[in-house]
């Protein structure tokens, strides 16, 4: 069990590699975008703004997809066998993951408690967020990290049991890595469909936690850190990472 749980925690670290650079990136440009810092060269519009401006977006790649990071990143780890084809299976079941929560919602999102036709990250007309995102272009829930290591994990299980099976020779163009993203797309109907139901109720929980860390003072600081350090053997402590990144990034 040690050993799974340090081979999930290493997995886990593969995305965080380019965090260093990218973050060092974005705290740069924008220390050199800031007026009070350096005066009236940084003012929008200037070349020098518009220079930093565009080193700062290149900058947020890994965050703004951080899902999809984490998606391709945990099968290089984690798969024991072709670990190449299993990235490419783990990033095309999740985006059909995602279309089909999508596609859920827009058919029977009040089913669900969810107002699909808010924008996606945060609502304009009350400030918090809508519970959607956007993830190569398809509009889901946010499932965030949480959802993009559910699925590549179901991925590199799938991998791992169906990349090698054998097919009849006239369905020789369905093996490999075809075969686990045709099975796949199946599990991943009900897949979807539980996350639909269950999501949003994890969301609002995850909301409430957030609300009583910020408004407990010194207790809230200790629960968090606690969490922080007692989920770094798993690598799971970035999950509480993450909201400093969100408040940097506001």
């Amino acid at each position: 069990m040690k050993q799974k749980i340090q081979r999930f925690g290493a997995a886990m670290f593969v995305p965080v590699l380019f965090f260093a650079f990218y973050g060092m990136t974005v705290g740069i440009s924008i220390l050199f975008t800031n007026k009070d810092i350096m005066g009236s060269i940084a003012a929008e519009g200037t070349m020098w703004y518009n220079f930093w401006y565009i080193i700062q977006q290149g900058g947020w790649t890994t965050f703004n997809q951080l899902p999809l990071l984490f998606v391709v990143g945990l099968p290089v780890a984690l798969a024991k066998k072709a670990e190449a084809r299993a990235c490419l299976e783990a990033l095309i079941i999740y985006l059909t993951f995602n279309y089909f929560v999508g596609a859920i919602l827009t058919v029977s999102g009040p089913v669900f408690g969810v107002d699909f036709s808010l924008p996606p990250g945060v609502d304009p007309s009350t400030g918090m967020s809508s519970g959607l995102a956007m993830i190569a272009g398809i509009k889901t829930l946010d499932t965030g990290m949480i959802g993009a290591i559910l699925i590549s994990g179901i991925a590199v299980y799938l991998h791992g049991k169906f990349y090698e099976k054998r097919l009849p020779d006239f369905l020789g163009i369905f093996q490999g890595s075809a075969f686990v993203a045709i099975i796949g797309f199946a599990v991943m109907i009900p897949t979807a469909l539980i996350i639909c139901l269950v999501w949003p109720r994890v969301q609002f929980g995850i909301g409430a936690m957030q609300t009583f860390l910020s408004s407990s003072g010194v207790l809230g600081v200790w629960l968090y850190t606690f969490l922080e350090r007692i989920l770094i053997p798993t690598g799971l402590h970035h999950f509480m990472d993450f909201p400093r990144y969100l408040a940097v990034r506001a």
